[in-house]
């Protein structure tokens, strides 16, 4: 099943609410799952608002030149493969942070006060 983009109502949308097809509405809280190639011609939309997952870069990075040529249109861009669609639309992967070393010096690593006292 390639239904994988959520679409719901954008925060700005001046919109409450819209039927997609007759069983289907989004508001802005709620969104639903829509087929890639239906929002390949709806990114322009400023009501709508898109959220694409890892599932859809197989379908994206299959792409016949009339999907490129409508996802480069909807997005405002020229010329674009593939890839570049994927890069732009698929969040980026979370970089895992590792914690710092601790910097803290034990009691064995102090050096002993000493006393300039002759």
């Amino acid at each position: 099943m390639r239904l994988m983009v959520t679409v719901r109502l954008s925060d700005n949308s001046s919109i409450r609410r819209l039927n997609i097809n007759p069983k289907q509405e989004i508001t802005r809280e709620e969104g639903v799952v829509v087929p890639v190639k239906w929002a390949a011609t709806r990114l322009s939309d400023s009501n709508l608002f898109f959220v694409f997952g890892e599932e859809d870069k197989e379908e994206l990075s299959n792409l016949n030149e009339r999907f490129l040529g409508i996802f480069c249109s909807e997005m405002g861009k020229e010329d674009l493969t593939s890839k570049q669609i994927i890069a732009e639309l698929l969040p980026s992967p979370k970089k895992t942070i590792l914690p710092k070393p601790s910097t803290k010096r034990t009691k064995a690593q102090t050096k002993p006060k000493t006393s300039l006292k002759k």
